[in-house]
């Protein structure tokens, strides 16, 4: 999926720390993302995937009131056409793991780079096309 692409889809960050939510968003920005909405934790997170219906997920794994594996159950209720991609600063092992167990689309080590960030959304747009066929 080439770069210009990437601007088709709408995504949503979520994240609490507003340093790594705009660096996402400039990373996004620079893949030519142009519909970005950012929710700083689980209930403003909800209601925007609800009301947007966005195509990819962008979430945190630590968020304040509840951490971003609770919240994943429930945003793939509200929004199970989104492809879910853990973005993190955790470098533990047990949170990857837990990831792939959950079947998370993509996973991110932060802060990421352009590239890496790229290649997450193409392949975790893969792997969802993939799960609905």
């Amino acid at each position: 999926m080439p770069q210009n692409k990437l601007n088709q889809f709408k995504y949503l960050v979520v994240d609490d720390d507003n340093m790594a939510s705009d660096l996402i968003g400039s990373t996004l920005n620079h893949l030519g993302a142009q519909q970005i909405v950012f929710a700083e934790d689980g209930p403003n997170a909800l209601r925007l995937a609800q009301q947007q219906r966005p195509d990819f997920i962008l979430l945190d794994l630590y968020l304040p009131e509840e951490d971003g594996w609770v919240l994943l159950d429930q945003l793939r209720r509200v929004a199970p056409q989104a492809a879910v991609v853990m973005v993190t600063g955790s470098l533990l092992t047990s949170d990857f793991m837990q990831s792939m167990e959950q079947r998370v689309d993509g996973y991110c080590i932060k802060p990421v780079m352009p590239d890496v960030m790229e290649k997450a959304l193409v392949n975790a747009r893969k792997r969802k096309s993939a799960a609905k066929a």
